[in-house]
C-alpha cells in the first residue's frame, strides 16, 4: 500500500469516528446530564493521554507563562465552550443535525483569524460563510418537523455557540502547535479544561450518582468518546496531517457533517427531509469555498496562476 494512500485511509477513518461521536453524545444525554457526560469523557481522555505522553516524554515542550495562559484558554474554549454547549444542544435536536451545524467551525475560524491574527478575509470566505450560515438557518426552520418548536431553535443556537468556541480554540492553539509538539499541547489543553470543569461539577452533587446508574452500553459510549474520539482520533488525524499537509487534510473534515447525518439516520432512525438536505448542501458548499480560499492563500503567486 502506498504511503499517501495510507494517510488518506487514516483521515477517512477519523471522519467516521468523529461523525459517530454525535450519536454517542445523543445516546448518553438520555442517561446522564450533559455536565456528567463531559466530566466523565475528559477524565477518561486524560487517563488515556498519560501513557501517550510517557512515550513522547523526550519531546515535552517548555512553555512560557504566556503560552500556559493560551493553553488554559484553549482548554476552557474546548471543554466549556464547545463540548458543554454541544451536548446541551443535543438534548434538544437530533445528532445528525448537531453534526451538520457544529461543522460550521471553519466559518467562525476564518472570522476570528481575521480579527486576532490579521489573516486575509477574501470574497470566497465571505460568500462561503454566508452560504454555510444560510444552511444553518434552513436547517433550523425547515430541517425538522413541520412545526417550528422553540427547543429546536435553542438547540441549534447552542451548537452554533459550540462551533464558534471550537474556532476560538483553533485560533488560540495555532501559534502553540506551530512551535511545540501538538500531542503535548492538546493533552495539556484537555487536562486544564477538565480541571476548570471540576468546580462546576462539585456544585452538582448528582454527577457521581448518575455515573453509578450508567448502563453497560453507556459506558461503552463513554469509552468510545474518551479514547476513540479524543485520544485515538486526534493521534490518527495528526498522523494524516503530517503525511498529506493541511490543505488535503481539511477536505476530510468537511466529510464529518454528512457522515454524522448518516449515522443519525442509521442508528437512531432520525428523520431526513428536503430542508435538511438543502441545508447540508449549503453548508458543504460554504465550507468548500472557505477551504478553497485558505488553500490558495498557502500557495505562492506562481502556483496560483492558471
Amino acid at each position: 500500500m502506498g504511503s499517501r494512500l495510507r494517510y488518506h485511509l487514516l483521515l477517512f477513518s477519523v471522519c467516521w469516528v468523529w461523525g459517530l461521536a454525535f450519536v454517542g453524545v445523543k445516546v448518553l444525554v438520555e442517561e446522564v446530564s450533559y455536565l456528567t457526560l463531559n466530566l466523565a469523557r475528559f477524565f477518561l481522555a486524560g487517563l488515556f493521554f498519560i501513557p501517550v505522553l510517557f512515550l513522547y516524554r523526550r519531546r515535552r515542550p517548555r512553555l512560557s507563562a504566556g503560552e500556559w495562559t493560551l493553553v488554559f484558554l484553549a482548554g476552557v474554549s474546548a471543554v466549556y465552550g464547545y463540548h458543554l454547549a454541544l451536548t446541551y444542544g443535543e438534548t434538544m435536536i437530533p445528532a445528525g443535525t448537531a453534526g451538520l451545524v457544529a461543522n460550521t467551525t471553519p466559518v467562525f475560524a476564518a472570522v476570528f483569524a481575521r480579527v486576532a491574527l490579521q489573516e486575509r478575509l477574501g470574497i470566497w470566505k465571505i460568500l462561503g460563510s454566508g452560504a454555510a450560515l444560510g444552511g444553518v438557518a434552513v436547517i433550523t426552520f425547515y430541517g425538522g418537523e413541520a412545526e417550528l418548536r422553540g427547543g429546536r431553535v435553542e438547540g441549534v443556537l447552542f451548537v452554533v455557540l459550540a462551533a464558534a468556541s471550537w474556532a476560538a480554540y483553533t485560533v488560540l492553539i495555532k501559534p502553540l502547535v506551530e512551535e511545540h509538539d501538538p500531542v503535548y499541547i492538546t493533552a495539556y489543553a484537555v487536562f486544564l479544561g477538565t480541571l476548570a470543569l471540576l468546580p462546576l461539577a462539585l456544585t452538582r452533587g448528582e454527577c457521581v450518582g448518575e455515573l453509578r446508574e450508567v448502563s453497560v452500553a453507556g459506558w461503552g459510549w463513554l469509552l468510545f468518546l474518551g479514547l476513540g474520539c479524543t485520544v485515538l482520533g486526534y493521534l490518527l488525524y495528526s498522523k494524516g496531517l503530517e503525511g498529506l499537509g493541511a490543505g488535503q487534510a481539511a477536505f476530510y473534515i468537511y466529510l464529518i457533517a454528512p457522515i454524522s447525518l448518516f449515522w443519525g439516520w442509521l442508528l437512531l432512525e432520525e428523520r431526513v427531509n428536503a430542508g435538511l438536505l438543502l441545508g447540508t448542501g449549503m453548508i458543504l458548499a460554504g465550507l468548500a469555498a472557505v477551504g478553497w480560499e485558505e488553500k490558495r492563500s498557502l500557495l505562492s503567486p506562481r502556483e496560483r496562476a492558471p
